[in-house]
């Protein structure tokens, strides 16, 4: 959809533009082809779009999919969207995605094709939404998530560099992001204030690398990223299981020298490092 047919469904519908759910709609009709091309999206692929908004990017997805499954929250775009996209190879559900049950809704609509998820996120929950995919990664095959530069570049970031961050190491643990499309703020209607970024995911098959408990894994991370400004040493005293001699006789075992900061560390490091101190936990137990 270009600018004059987004507010033509404005006025049409009598819309207004709701800047706390994030809205930006996309009118670049290329950016929308190219997301919908690398993301290699067929007629044996199953979609989840959350937050289609108006439906630009939507309707270059229903073309090429199997069936489309929608979360949408702003309850003012809901008769639009059935009304356009008024099918059964289409589901529009009105949900904020992070209270939806992925899952069942799954369940009860799609068949067994591989399932991707295709969106223009709302800034304002992006790190929100990612945490949520990766949890439900079983569940999705690929993700193509449109989002701001800057946590774009978090995501793809690599070891010692300032973007560098949980927020990789977490994304990286589970899948291979790369940033494939830059997209100005002249792209959207209304314009936003940043330059946004695609992102595209591949959940990985077989990790690189494993954590013993996933759990652990996660807090073990927030842990050691809490105080960028620290060492690795200061963060992980935070803990108190973790005394300073656990400390060195671990750093010691991994080759690691006492002012190292946890920027600096790869994904193999981070999770060996994670893995001894878990073992000390459960062995002292």
């Amino acid at each position: 959809m270009n600018l004059k047919e987004i507010k033509e469904v404005i006025n049409t519908y009598q819309l207004s533009i709701k800047k706390h759910y994030g809205q930006n709609f996309l009118i670049d009709q290329n950016v929308v082809g190219k997301i919908c091309e690398l993301s290699n999206i067929t007629k044996d692929i199953n979609v989840i779009e959350i937050g289609p908004g108006i439906g630009s990017l939507t309707d270059e997805i229903v073309k090429r999919c199997n069936k489309l499954m929608c979360y949408e929250i702003d309850s003012q775009l809901i008769n639009h969207l059935n009304k356009r996209f008024n099918s059964d190879n289409v589901l529009i559900i009105e949900q904020d995605f992070l209270k939806s049950d992925l899952k069942k809704d799954i369940d009860a609509f799609f068949d067994d094709k591989d399932i991707y998820v295709i969106s223009n996120l709302p800034y304002y929950i992006t790190s929100s939404i990612i945490l949520k995919l990766i949890d439900n990664r079983y569940l999705v095959k690929q993700l193509t998530l449109m989002m701001q530069k800057e946590v774009a570049d978090r995501i793809c970031s690599k070891p010692s560099t300032k973007d560098y961050n949980s927020l990789s190491v977490l994304v990286q643990y589970y899948s291979n992001p790369k940033q494939i499309i830059q997209v100005p703020p002249s792209c959207f209607y209304p314009s936003p204030d940043v330059n946004s970024t695609v992102v595209k995911f591949e959940f990985y098959e077989t990790k690189p690398f494993t954590a013993i408990n996933e759990d652990f894994f996660k807090s073990f991370i927030i842990l050691i990223f809490h105080q960028k400004r620290k060492t690795l040493v200061n963060n992980l005293k935070q803990d108190k299981r973790f005394t300073i001699d656990i400390i060195k006789t671990i750093f010691n075992k991994n080759n690691l020298v006492e002012n190292v900061r946890s920027e600096q560390l790869t994904i193999e490091q981070i999770v060996n490092l994670c893995n001894d101190f878990y073992e000390v936990i459960t062995n002292a137990n």
